[in-house]
């Protein structure tokens, strides 16, 4: 058996819903950007802004009965969501230096290049025309593609650690609630 298909069994698989629906994630962008209070009303499970009118979340389908919606996300999961919004971008500028970095040294290996081989003026000139383009490329691809890929799944399996662990310490908390009523 291969490497590969060995990493690829001992993945855990993504949930089938993600963690953050897609109104929460926007929600949570125009709050950290200054532009939305942590104010609403949000479902009691995952957080996901509700009508008042609604019985059951949009997002996990949990009855408000059995998770009672809140007022305010919790600090926890907004500090989830900066943790997760951090490492993706940590990831893709990264890979977006190294793409800058292959340019220079593309550069600098033209460059030697032509000194060796005592070029005239003009390649020197396709030289550096071809610095600006080849680190301008080679960022935005490798680090636009690549790094956007590795950086999403990297951050997103991080933010399942974390969230099962929310969970299991938020049923924990439930469960001592219960036991003292």
């Amino acid at each position: 058996m291969s490497g590969r298909s060995r990493r690829r069994k001992e993945r855990a698989p993504p949930p089938e819903l993600p963690i953050f629906s897609e109104r929460l994630t926007a929600v949570l962008e125009e709050f950290f950007a200054g532009q939305a209070p942590n104010v609403g009303r949000f479902c009691g499970f995952c957080y996901t802004p509700i009508d008042p009118t609604r019985h059951h979340c949009p997002h996990c389908q949990k009855a408000v009965t059995d998770h009672p919606p809140v007022t305010k996300v919790p600090p926890d999961v907004l500090e989830m969501f900066r943790k997760l919004r951090r490492r993706e971008s940590l990831v893709v500028n990264s890979f977006a230096y190294l793409g800058l970095f292959s340019g220079v040294f593309i550069f600098m290996a033209v460059f030697y290049a032509l000194f060796i081989l005592d070029a005239g003026i003009w390649w020197y000139v396709f030289d550096i025309i071809l610095l600006f383009v080849a680190a301008r490329v080679l960022a935005g691809l490798i680090g636009g593609y690549i790094g956007d890929e590795l950086g999403y799944r990297y951050a997103r399996s991080k933010l399942i650690e974390e969230w099962q662990a929310y969970e299991s310490g938020r049923e924990t908390k439930r469960k001592a609630a219960a036991a003292q009523s």
